[in-house]
């Protein structure tokens, strides 16, 4: 949040940065840094890899593949069309609370709660 005595300082800063050309953009997500570990097909340009700051990105052709990313906490998919194919669905609800422990969230609240952790998870 930007304080009202502080706004032509962020102003500058943020016109003073360096612009970045898309294409540049582009051609840099298209190749592998140094410190970048994964597979790249020479002849067609597909591939794997995992960036420096922990981003993944797999690519088959030029609009399809996918990327994780930490810093944003998100999973893109590019595709022109998606198929999914499961044998159950399971959904969860972003209005709700997000936890990892699903139907163990009591029994964990429970143990947490009686104080004897050592006892009860051994």
């Amino acid at each position: 949040m930007i304080k009202m005595e502080n706004w032509k300082d962020e102003l500058w800063e943020l016109d003073s940065m360096p612009t970045q050309e898309l294409d540049e953009l582009f051609i840099q997500s298209a190749e592998a840094k140094r410190n970048d570990v994964g597979l790249i097909n020479p002849s067609n340009g597909a591939g794997i890899l995992i960036r420096e700051d922990q981003t993944i990105e797999a690519f088959a052709d030029y609009g399809l593949g996918f990327r994780i990313d930490p810093v944003t906490q998100s999973f893109s998919i590019f595709a022109p069309t998606i198929k999914l194919f499961y044998n159950k669905k399971e959904e969860i609800s972003w209005d709700e609370e997000f936890t990892y422990f699903r139907g163990e969230y009591e029994e964990m609240k429970d143990i947490l709660e009686a104080g004897d952790v050592d006892e009860k998870l051994s």
